[in-house]
């Protein structure tokens, strides 16, 4: 049969090619690495059944973008390499050649997404592994994930990816597919089950089971369940089947009904869109020649300056945004997206059911994200970038036209600037777009206060700016690798990287491309002193990003040659002129910038990693967990003499705690905790007392009673904390000190009496990683200590005296 005769052949064709077998070692190294840097909970084996769900689910957004190549290959190819005047002109039927292609893209897909469960299997068993932790192996386990969601997932993905290439007669549109399932699917499914308060809604529409399955299903299982559940088709998981198979066999009944051997052109599902060309008369050959008459050829002065190299930018830049704005999605996904916010603000403008004043601050609260967080509906913005970089960086080569293009007289840095240029103005529009959204809000809640000086200073430049350097980054990626779907799957790659950098050991803001430390808004301080920070980070990138540019530049592809050994012999011969001086300065501006933001974050202050904080919390109470229980006096009564310097960053404060021993024994040491990096100072008892543990490093302090407190009698602690903000740290932005709206608690600078439970661990996961006795979250009933009197019950007075800048008021708890 002519159907099997497609199959076989267009199965061997994806098997033999190279990227299939490297995204099989991806996917397979990927399931290595999360099992050897997840740790399993409290009561948890390793090969439970949440912990193969949940790699397999991970990794098949990863196989996303390998499925799109594949499903788009099988169904555009013909096309791509225009042999499609061939092959449509075959006596095949329709049923046989799309039914062929697609069944073997998605066995092929079926089998990439196999080795998913097979990895963790696999994984389990390797040298090294202590088989202690693990349960009986379970066949179940991997074959109802496998059966039940990865091959499902791959079915849906690849019908889905398939009818978009098939009908558009583009490879590339079956990337937007995936993005459409990866993401946007879960943000829909997420924000709907938000609006009508039902979370079973987010197991109903989510496609590939990320927010649906492993943040909502599985997440409620308890350690027991894990360890003995098995994924089963019941509920609302049957039904999500039901429907996503239902979309994916509509969606391939709409590509066959749809789908025409005839024209190219004409068949593309948004040639509405698409200007059609002009027709002309032409002349016959012996009128032309009957009429025709001796004519002057002028003389052209070619010109390639300054002039001519900013108008070839120009028209590149005008081409490139024409492009994007004329895709279906190019501008009216964004739109569609504010449309939706604007609709439903009073449901996004609420916080636990309450209604918030939907203020210009609150709505940029909302429209505004961080590259890699994927908690907002609006990280669709950076995943249409990674799609439209892609687009603009192979334009030429997809239309056929790259042969030409390569002989003109265009730099590269002309090319690289221009398409950067044109997707700059997309974005442009796009911040536009999320502007229009955000007043549309507010005007539907009845708020007409816009600010719009602070919308444009935050949405066309804190906001543009993040975007613009990763829109770089996707084309310096694109460029760099010089293939098509691998570049696709490494800008997927950078992109977990930037959301997920803990996952990988990396923190520090200085090694996470286009990271700053972050930036706040108040009515009260504005920015506050957090525009400082940002804009040494950003310079920082900036810098990184010329000399991505400059290696964008050099490595850009010319001519039929484009292996990476004849682009980088090509590339000594660009690296001249005026490229050297800018990649010396740009790497001058590098070490420069780099050193100072290490000096503030490093020097000035101390960077911590989130290993180093939990080992420090850990070694708090291996060192003094034996005084958890010892008997201490309360706190009742405070004399605070605050002084506050704004234009410095520096707070004094002096200080009397009265201590009453409200226990039944006598107390014979006190025992002080302050926040991290505070230590009080000028310490002195109103009764003789000698300092016994003076530990700066975990910030506790225990200091022994000559005569012990008997119960009943009080004394007098004089101290004083000096405290000054030095520099800018990695991350955060919460400095205590600042003009016009300093604020602190006894918490932030104070020290408090007795062994302080709140520096403890209280994940079981990682009190069980660092050996720490485990313990449950809430004491049990029978527990006498528990049962005591806590260390806070009787009423405390408080006296404060607050002296700051003369245009500033003082606020303090009391009257």
């Amino acid at each position: 049969m002519i159907f099997w005769k497609i199959f076989r052949f267009e199965f061997d064709y994806q098997v033999r090619r190279i990227s299939t077998w490297l995204n099989l070692i991806v996917l397979l190294a990927f399931t290595l690495i999360m099992n050897l840097i997840t740790t399993p909970g409290d009561g948890v084996y390793a090969n439970n059944t949440f912990h193969i769900t949940a790699i397999t689910v991970i990794g098949g957004l990863i196989w996303l973008i390998m499925g799109a190549a594949i499903a788009g290959e099988a169904a555009a190819r013909d096309v791509q390499t225009r042999m499609h005047s061939l092959t449509y002109t075959t006596p095949v039927k329709k049923l046989d050649y799309l039914g062929g292609r697609f069944l073997a893209a998605f066995a092929v897909n079926a089998l990439l997404v196999l080795s998913l469960p097979l990895g963790v299997l696999l994984s389990f068993y390797l040298p090294g592994i202590d088989q202690g932790g693990l349960l009986p192996f379970r066949p179940s386990a991997y074959l109802s994930t496998y059966f039940l969601i990865a091959l499902p997932n791959a079915l849906i993905a690849t019908a889905i990816q398939f009818s978009f290439a098939a009908l558009s007669r583009q490879v590339m549109t079956s990337y937007l597919a995936s993005l459409l399932l990866a993401l946007l699917a879960q943000i829909i499914a997420v924000t709907v089950a938000r609006l009508f308060g039902n979370w079973d809604l987010v197991k109903l529409l989510d496609p590939v089971g990320v927010a649906g399955i492993v943040g909502n299903e599985l997440a409620t299982w308890t350690p027991i369940e894990k360890n003995t559940r098995l994924i089963a088709l019941e509920g609302m998981f049957l039904w999500n089947r039901v429907l996503w198979l239902s979309v994916a066999m509509g969606a391939l009944l709409f590509t066959y009904l749809r789908f025409s051997f005839a024209n190219t052109e004409t068949n593309r599902w948004w040639s509405g869109f698409k200007r059609r060309p002009k027709v002309h008369a032409i002349a016959s050959a012996e009128t032309a020649v009957l009429g025709s008459t001796a004519i002057a050829v002028p003389q052209v002065h070619r010109r390639f300056g300054f002039g001519t190299w900013y108008r070839q930018t120009l028209t590149i830049a005008w081409a490139s945004f024409g492009k994007i704005a004329r895709n279906p999605v190019g501008l009216t996904l964004p739109g569609a997206m504010a449309l939706v916010s604007a609709v439903f603000g009073d449901r996004i403008m609420s916080q636990f059911g309450i209604p918030m004043l939907p203020t210009t601050q609150s709505v940029l609260g909302y429209l505004t994200a961080s590259i890699g967080n994927l908690g907002t509906p609006w990280v669709i913005i950076p995943l249409l970038i990674m799609y439209f970089a892609g687009e603009l960086v192979w334009r030429e080569r997809d239309a056929g036209q790259s042969d030409l293009l390569d002989a003109v007289p265009v730099p590269e840095w002309v090319l690289l600037v221009g398409k950067l240029l044109g997707l700059g103005l997309v974005i442009l529009v796009w911040m536009a777009i999320l502007m229009a959204g955000g007043m549309l809000m507010q005007l539907a809640l009845g708020y007409s206060n816009f600010e719009t000086g602070l919308y444009l200073q935050v949405l066309f430049g804190l906001q543009l700016v993040d975007y613009l350097l990763f829109a770089l980054l996707a084309l310096v990626v694109h460029v760099v690798v010089n293939q098509k779907q691998i570049g696709y799957l490494v800008m997927l790659l950078v992109f977990i990287f930037i959301a997920f950098p803990s996952t990988f050991r990396v923190e520090h803001t200085m090694l996470i491309f286009g990271k700053d430390p972050g930036w706040w808004y108040t009515d009260m301080r504005a920015f506050g002193s957090t525009l400082g920070p940002w804009l040494w980070f950003k310079a920082y990138w900036i810098a990184w990003a010329v000399v991505l540019a400059v290696i964008a530049r050099l490595l850009w592809a010319r001519g039929r040659e484009q292996s990476l050994k004849y682009r980088l012999r090509i590339a000594q011969r660009r690296f001249i002129g005026s490229t050297t001086w800018v990649a010396l300065i740009a790497s001058g501006l590098i070490l420069t910038l780099g050193s100072f933001i290490f000096y503030n974050t490093n020097v000035l202050n101390e960077y911590q990693t989130g290993s180093d904080i939990n080992e420090q919390k850990a070694e708090y109470e291996r060192r003094y967990g034996q005084y958890r229980n010892t008997p201490q006096p309360q706190l009742t009564a405070t004399k605070l003499h605050v002084e506050i310097y704004p234009d410095r960053s520096q707070v004094e404060i002096r200080a009397v705690y009265t201590l009453v021993n409200r226990e039944t024994v006598p107390i014979d040491s006190i025992h002080l905790g302050s926040a991290s990096g505070v230590v009080p100072g000028e310490v002195r008892f109103n009764r003789p007392a000698t300092a016994a543990r003076m530990d700066k490093k975990l910030s506790h302090f225990i200091y022994a009673l000559q005569q012990p407190l008997r119960p009943g009698d009080s004394l007098k602690i004089n101290f004083v904390v000096q405290y000054e903000e030095r520099g800018f740290r990695h991350s955060g932005t919460n400095e205590l000190v600042v003009k016009n709206g300093t604020y602190f608690t006894n918490y932030n600078l104070l020290p408090a009496i007795g062994y302080q439970r709140y520096k403890e661990l209280q994940d079981p996961v990682l009190r069980k990683k660092y050996k720490l006795a485990a313990r449950p979250a809430i004491p049990s009933l029978y527990d006498p200590v528990a049962r005591q009197r806590p260390a806070m019950t009787d009423h405390t007075t408080l006296e404060t005296i607050v002296g700051t800048a003369k245009d500033e008021v003082g606020v303090a708890p009391g009257r």
